[in-house]
């Protein structure tokens, strides 16, 4: 099984920052890090992978509705 260390979440856009990771977890069910030596963290890349297709995604049907745009008159 593959882990990938937090610089790879880093680099794939998936966490931008340390703090950002700890809300993920804490409150998005982002998955745990795995210990794998005294100093080294780590996560499962399956369960990211399946923790990434589980989020939401926003695309053109399901983003935000579009405004008609404002209507300015002429003073």
């Amino acid at each position: 099984m593959p882990f990938v260390r937090y610089k790879y979440l880093e680099e794939k856009g998936i966490i931008s920052n340390r703090m950002q990771l700890a809300r993920a977890i804490e409150r998005y069910g982002f998955p745990k890090p795995v210990a794998l030596g005294e100093n080294t963290l780590a996560w499962p890349l399956d369960e990211v992978e399946s923790w990434l297709k589980s989020r939401p995604r926003r695309t053109p049907k399901t983003g935000a509705p579009k405004r008609p745009p404002a209507i300015v008159q002429a003073v």
